[in-house]
């Protein structure tokens, strides 16, 4: 029975270690270095403790081996991940109050004038980010040329994809069933490039009120569909270890030029079977994403106002595909336990340069509601640096690497509180409260 407890005991100190070279060897190949030297120190550490126990008389390691069995009754339980009630949108939003429509106008200008006549509370915030150089200006504080002008590449080749979006569609509808069709269209957005897909009905919250961008601006949206496509697509961990520096805006805008890139496949597809779509892509969006994606089942909303992805938390740019096609809506609930972390991490909010993410909470609200940023002091840092930061994004535990250490964490993280506040805890000791920006070439 002793040697039976002795090689349980041996093989969970190799297990702990194994964890641990694995910890250094990832963090290594991330190149973050602040978590790959603290892993060294654990590893030390926990050489320095097996040494210890090997000089223990061996009838002592059955009592040791209670310790990682009652650490398996508190990691592997699944209990406080209470379900959060959202209050749905009371009144649908207008585009035109979108920070990107607000910098689109020009002084002077009818629409300039009509905006703040319609909006007078807006003007003093905006005559703020108004004074900066703005986003990929050459007075920018961070302006780079090679990593600004390739942005700028990248975002004009989006404004060629605009007159895709919408298309005339074919007259005879496929006999293709509808369930072959949903099918193949999450299997050809993943081949495509989508990290997630997902399916949900559109509702009146989920579209905008008026254009606020292009040529419509100040129409009414007409938005008939039935039924959404959302989709994410991953933005490199590399790029955005840099923020708020120009890779961060070279990788935000190949982004958005990639999901616009699927979503008009995709759209063009459904038409060409002759279903009516409509590509919604950057600048030309006639509902909100990250809503819509979260209904989809591909996230939550969190702190930062992001949607917070399963495996790559705000670290995502979405596109959305509005179609006629009856498809197999969402059907799960929430990942609750990705608020629950948000209400303990408030590490977005403690790295926002521009302190404009909130660090209250809403769970433990009579009626709760979700976070709010201020998105004009957001905006006008990116006016003030030229790019679009990513500093939360960046910074956010749920942004590491989708990799076997990290997904390890966060199935802990859905676990249980417990897990959540260890798996924070952790995350400050290897990446630091306040991780710095990489300084490596990109």
């Amino acid at each position: 029975m002793l040697n039976i407890a002795t090689g349980l005991f041996v093989f969970v100190l190799f297990l702990v270690g194994l964890l641990l070279v694995l910890f250094i060897i990832y963090s290594k190949l991330e190149k973050e270095l602040r978590a790959f030297k603290c892993g060294i120190i654990a590893v030390l550490l926990f050489s320095i403790v097996v040494a210890l126990l090997a000089i223990l008389p061996e009838s002592i390691y059955p009592w040791l081996l209670l310790l990682p069995v009652f650490s398996l009754f508190i990691i592997v339980p699944k209990f406080g991940n209470k379900k959060v009630e959202f209050e749905i949108p009371e009144r649908r939003f207008d585009e035109r109050d979108v920070m990107f429509s607000r910098n689109s106008l020009k002084k002077g200008t009818e629409k300039f004038n009509n905006y703040y006549q319609m909006r007078p509370e807006n003007k003093s915030a905006d005559d703020v980010f108004r004074a900066e150089p703005g986003l990929m200006s050459k007075e920018a504080s961070l302006y780079n040329e090679i990593y600004f002008n390739a942005a700028k590449a990248t975002f004009e080749t989006v404004d060629l994809l605009q007159p895709l979006a919408e298309q005339s569609l074919s007259t005879n509808k496929n006999q293709v069933s509808e369930h072959e069709l949903a099918d193949f269209i999450k299997n050809w957005a993943i081949k495509l490039g989508a990290e997630a897909i997902g399916f949900t009905l559109i509702k009146s919250h989920h579209i905008y009120t008026h254009v606020g961008r292009g040529e419509a601006y100040g129409n009414k949206v007409e938005l008939n569909h039935k039924y959404a496509i959302a989709f994410t697509v991953e933005m490199s961990h590399e790029a955005m270890s840099h923020n708020p520096k120009g890779p961060v805006l070279m990788e935000s805008a190949q982004q958005y030029l990639n999901a616009g890139q699927i979503a008009i496949q995709l759209a063009q597809f459904l038409r060409n079977l002759g279903y009516e779509s409509r590509a919604h892509i950057d600048a030309n969006y006639r509902l909100i994403c990250p809503i819509v994606a979260q209904d989809a089942g591909l996230g939550t909303i969190g702190r930062m106002g992001l949607l917070m992805t399963p495996n790559l938390g705000p670290r995502v740019r979405i596109g959305v595909v509005s179609t006629e096609l009856k498809l197999p809506i969402n059907q799960k609930e929430p990942d609750y336990s990705a608020i629950h972390f948000c209400e303990i991490c408030k590490k977005c909010a403690t790295n926002c340069p521009s302190q404009s993410i909130p660090t209250n909470g809403v769970t433990n609200q009579k009626k709760p509601k979700r976070w709010t940023i201020n998105q004009e002091s957001c905006f006008t840092l990116w006016c003030k640096v030229g790019t679009d930061c990513g500093r939360c994004m960046a910074v956010c535990p749920y942004s590491h690497p989708d990799n076997f250490m990290h997904n390890l964490i966060r199935w802990m993280i859905k676990r249980n509180p417990i897990n959540r506040w260890l798996a924070l805890k952790l995350d400050d000791f290897f990446y630091g409260r306040k991780p710095q920006a990489s300084k490596n070439q990109y």
